[in-house]
């Protein structure tokens, strides 16, 4: 009998030690480093490289067991891509840009709804995450840059400034792999991918180098570094 009820205590113990993080609610602050592209949109979509922007929001965690969470961000993005060298007709519109730097800065509230697993204790260690994603398009803006010259360059010119063209809220997903260093302090490195077109349909993509085809679809590798507060179930 003494011996069941040792079992019984140490299966209780188990249980309880499973769900300590059942029902946790943790908010957060997060923010990092993009590198996005475009991807499709057949040999122009190939031409185009990765340029870099940042992300900054909120977060909230709800915790599933001692192991898996759910996770909601608010976040702002800059998505968007860059071709090196401009090559047009001569005698176009867009001929006086050639051999300059084309890019797109596009600007987005990324909302991912993640499940989170964590392979550590305590909700610290490695964790995978893997969700959905809605992004809400706040602005596109596409402009050359001479070679040479850096960010802000009085030099740049713009040639479309405006959401008018872009998908008004695009649906993807999410993947990544982080580390929670401290019950606070977390890094993490993330793929986003879209489903939905960047450009809305019989939308070109204005006065810009990559035009005919709609089919470009947003690309962003993430660097994040988060900090959780709370706790309390």
């Amino acid at each position: 009998m003494k011996k069941v009820l040792l079992s019984l205590g140490l299966l209780a113990g188990f249980a309880g030690a499973a769900n300590a993080q059942s029902g946790v609610v943790k908010y957060g602050v997060k923010g990092g480093f993009n590198l996005s592209s475009y991807t499709g949109g057949g040999d122009i979509g190939k031409d185009t490289g990765f340029k870099p922007g940042f992300t900054a929001g909120v977060l909230v965690n709800y915790g599933l067991s001692d192991m898996t969470s759910i996770q909601v961000e608010g976040l702002y993005s800059q998505k968007g891509t860059f071709i090196s060298q401009s090559n047009y007709p001569a005698g176009s519109n867009l001929a006086p840009y050639n051999g300059q730097q084309y890019r797109s800065t596009l600007s987005y509230i990324d909302v991912p709804v993640l499940f989170k697993v964590n392979t550590g204790e305590a909700g610290k260690g490695l964790f995978f995450e893997l969700g959905p994603q809605a992004s809400f398009a706040l602005r596109d803006r596409e402009f050359f840059r001479p070679q040479g010259e850096k960010a802000g360059s009085p030099k740049e010119v713009t040639v479309y400034s405006s959401r008018d063209r872009m998908v008004p809220v695009g649906i993807g997903y999410v993947g990544g792999i982080g580390y929670q260093i401290t019950s606070g302090l977390g890094l993490g490195l993330r793929y986003t991918g879209d489903f939905s077109n960047v450009y809305k349909d019989g939308f070109n993509t204005g006065n810009a180098p990559i035009q005919g085809s709609n089919n470009f679809h947003n690309g962003v590798f993430q660097f994040q570094v988060h900090y959780l507060f709370g706790g309390k179930s």
